[in-house]
């Protein structure tokens, strides 16, 4: 049984069983302790609590299908089940740590019930900011004849999960949903998702997308876009042909 023993595993057990609470346990992740073995013999300069510049630190990695990752603990008693002999242990900020492994596979809490990997790409990203932000965009720049439709299998899962995230950005008012296809650069059809939105753009993006990644199968793709009355295209399908999967409540617009 997992009970958990701070805010940063309450935060990490809601978002295994809740897509929408991930963008926010990365955070959570990135401003917490995690604690560490330290599998170096020597004596560690610590001073004041710190430890001191070139003080050489040895982290024991765990080898999963031909690859190391450095195991790092959510709390001190995590990082103790999983020892059998006693040893020294480390505790630093998370951001910290990632910063100082740049490049390095890293699992939190191995052979516990609540954990996460995580590979370089996603730690750069939660260092420089960019996971949180949307990752590509493209500009319509001439008339291009797309398909819109409505899909034959309806993502579900998707939609329940987008529709739990939405409510934590009140500029959001409304989500449709479609299916789209641009024969100009997509090879497929695929999700498209259309927000009524007046705030930070990229932020909303970057969370749907990291969102949308963890409830679809790999290799699906899923596009954002901002609808607007005045605009032509997928907008005006979207708002004239659909309805929306999401909807701000005015009691929630009116309490936030």
């Amino acid at each position: 049984m997992f009970e958990p023993e701070n805010d940063l595993e309450r935060s990490l057990m809601k978002a295994a069983t809740d897509p929408s609470h991930r963008p926010q346990f990365c955070r959570d992740l990135l401003g917490s302790v995690i604690f560490l073995i330290n599998a170096n013999q020597e004596p560690l300069d610590v001073q004041g609590g710190v430890v001191q510049q070139g003080t050489q630190i040895g982290i024991q990695p765990w080898e999963s299908n031909g690859v190391d990752w450095l195991p790092i603990f959510t709390s001190l008693s995590r990082l103790q089940q999983c020892l059998q002999v006693e040893t020294s242990y480390l505790q630093l900020n998370a951001k910290d740590f990632f910063e100082l492994t740049k490049g390095a596979h890293v699992v939190l809490n191995p052979k516990h019930d609540y954990g996460k990997e995580f590979i370089p790409n996603e730690i750069a990203g939660m260092i420089d900011g960019s996971i949180f932000r949307a990752q590509k965009g493209y500009r319509v720049k001439e008339e291009i004849e797309v398909l819109l439709a409505q899909p034959a299998q309806y993502p579900t899962q998707l939609v329940n999960a987008l529709s739990r995230l939405f409510p934590k950005h009140q500029s959001i008012k409304a989500a449709y949903l479609a299916h789209f296809f641009n024969p100009a650069r997509d090879e497929a059809p695929h999700t498209l998702i259309g927000i009524d939105a007046n705030g930070d753009w990229d932020a909303i993006v970057g969370e749907a997308g990291m969102v949308a990644q963890s409830v679809l199968p790999a290799g699906e793709i899923v596009d954002f876009i901002r609808v607007s009355p005045t605009d032509s295209g997928p907008s005006q399908y979207l708002l004239t042909e659909t309805k929306p999967f999401y909807q701000r409540s005015f009691l929630r617009s009116l309490f936030g």
